[in-house]
């Protein structure tokens, strides 16, 4: 049946939460889909759901996006599923009827789902006004990617690929990446730092347009992985009681910023850290509507020799102006 929005209007009004984004001016926040199908070992979805995935219809959604245009202005839309792209099918014939609404939209999806998308349905997402998918590339090694439990199809390569097809259709692949996973001893984990450091400097070889979100590895409470029982094996320990998730140690950890985790020390998050800072500099977010291209300009040619020559150590001049001019991080303020 059809959402009573009239209804919800009443109570809150609608208007108010349609807000200003890198997509439109006013964006509507939408869910099509609940769960996912896929079973990553590090991903909080997968309890929750288990694996199952439920999609609403394309017409059904197009119903109310059209009625939420219609009636409020809403001009582009953010679909908030945890995997919004899983039917190809469902994709195409959504696609198909927002394509003359001149709506820009956004969403995420797996890797390996989009890479088997034939060229068509590319080109008539890019033509209905998709202009960016958020992924979850996690990492360049394929080793580490099976120990995560990615599907057992992902890899290094086509992660590659795929940020090359997306250049040559115009949409911008949003990779985030999961640094400093565990390993067995210290000089692995930072020898995987440096690989996935080298990797993500590959993708931008091959789609300088590709925006890149860095996390550092946060364990997720989910048993039975190969990566949960390494995680356990480390030292490390969950909190007990549902109060302690929200001391400011553990929310910290909850947004990937600084993880307690025992097989990192602080010198390998600040190499993180420094990278990321150098990266954001010499490759500001499309997403950052405050940052004037002036701006943009001065903080590309500040970092510039840091990136060429890969030197990312205490970057604190690129943390200046990003502090200065309150530069907008994807992974923290929303996509």
């Amino acid at each position: 049946p059809a959402f009573p929005y009239g209804r919800l209007n009443s109570f809150y009004p609608i208007g108010r939460y349609l807000g200003r984004t890198w997509l439109g001016s006013k964006t509507i926040a939408y869910h099509s889909s609940f769960g996912c199908p896929f079973t990553c070992s590090f991903c909080a979805v997968v309890p929750v759901y288990e694996a199952r995935w439920k999609g609403r219809s394309p017409r059904n959604i197009y119903a109310d996006i059209k009625y939420l245009k219609d009636t409020y202005g809403g001009d582009a839309i953010e679909f908030h599923d945890n995997n919004f792209f899983v039917s190809e099918k469902r994709t195409v014939e959504f696609s198909h009827l927002i394509r003359g609404e001149g709506m820009s939209w956004w969403g995420e999806g797996r890797i390996d789902t989009l890479d088997r998308y034939d060229d068509g349905s590319l080109g008539l997402m890019r033509d209905s006004g998709c202009r960016m998918i958020f992924f979850g590339a996690e990492t360049g090694s394929d080793e580490v990617l099976r120990k995560m439990d990615k599907g057992g199809t992902q890899t290094g390569e086509q992660i590659l690929r795929l940020a090359g097809r997306l250049r040559r259709f115009g949409i911008i692949p949003e990779y985030s990446f999961v640094l400093g996973t565990p390993a067995e001893t210290e000089e692995q984990v930072a020898r995987q730092i440096d690989a996935d450091i080298a990797f993500i400097r590959r993708v931008k070889e091959v789609n300088p347009e590709a925006e890149i979100i860095i996390y550092v590895y946060s364990p997720v409470p989910v048993k039975g992985s190969e990566m949960y029982d390494k995680v356990l094996r480390s030292g490390f320990r969950f909190p007990v009681r549902l109060e302690e998730w929200i001391s400011p140690q553990w929310e910290k950890f909850d947004l990937r910023k600084n993880p307690l985790t025992p097989w990192l020390t602080p010198a390998m998050v600040n190499r993180i850290r420094d990278f990321e800072t150098v990266l954001n500099g010499y490759f500001p977010t499309v997403s950052d509507m405050r940052l004037s291209g002036l701006k943009r300009s001065v903080m590309k040619r500040i970092a510039a020799l840091r990136y060429k020559s890969n030197f990312n150590k205490y970057p604190l001049e690129i943390k200046a102006l990003q502090k200065l001019w309150r530069y907008r991080q994807p992974e923290i303020e929303g996509f």
